[in-house]
């Protein structure tokens, strides 16, 4: 009888030890992203949201990398809202960020330089090389640029800021509010030839890589 007890644990413990265990991936870093532009532009609300009409935001950078290690790299952030079925989109750029030795400013670097728009709203800046740009694409396909030299009243603050990172891409989540006068891109800037923005809301992201 023992016998019996002995050999019938013995099989129960090789079937147990014959048990593949489940192994459970590490969850996956994810980030939510979501964006939409809101305003009235030359008399017109326009109000564009992810995923609707195919829109959405796509991050970019303008970058001037030097070769040598003593020497200031630089970077302007962009980022646009934009549909590959409709031709209207707008997009924002502000810059320069300034950096040496690496490929890419760090985290660090790269969150100090938005905060510090927490006290100090940027400029306005040809091609945001020193602050903020506006550009717009109307439904006819034409490009409007904001100036820095306009003689209409023009803002912008930046709030909402949010660091988050995944693991390919370091995040900076944003709100610009902003009004100003945009002109037809390479003419002459006059009242004639503007378009108004006014209470205008872009929410998007900008990416440090």
């Amino acid at each position: 009888m023992k016998k019996n007890i002995f050999f019938y644990l013995l099989s129960i413990l090789f079937l147990i030890s014959c048990v593949k265990h489940e192994i459970i991936p590490a969850p996956k870093q994810t980030v939510v992203l979501t964006s939409s532009f809101r305003g009235v532009i030359g008399g017109t609300d326009i109000k564009w949201l992810q995923n609707v009409e195919e829109y959405t935001c796509t991050p970019s950078q303008d970058k001037l990398i030097t070769s040598s290690s003593d020497k200031q790299n630089s970077a302007i952030y962009k980022s646009k809202i934009a549909s590959p079925s409709a031709k209207g989109q707008i997009s924002v750029a502000l810059g320069s960020i300034y950096w040496i030795n690496n490929a890419t400013a760090t985290k660090l670097m790269f969150s100090n330089f938005f905060d510090a728009f927490k006290i100090t709203p940027p400029n306005y800046s040809s091609g945001g090389k020193k602050g903020f740009e506006v550009r717009y694409i109307d439904n006819l396909g034409t490009e409007w640029v904001s100036d820095s030299a306009s003689v209409f009243p023009q803002n912008v603050t930046i709030t909402n800021l949010v660091y988050e990172s995944d693991l390919n891409t370091d995040y900076c989540k944003f709100s610009a509010t902003f009004n100003c006068h945009l002109f037809h891109f390479n003419k002459e800037k006059n009242k004639n030839d503007s378009l108004e923005v006014q209470n205008a809301v872009f929410k998007g992201w900008f990416t440090r890589q």
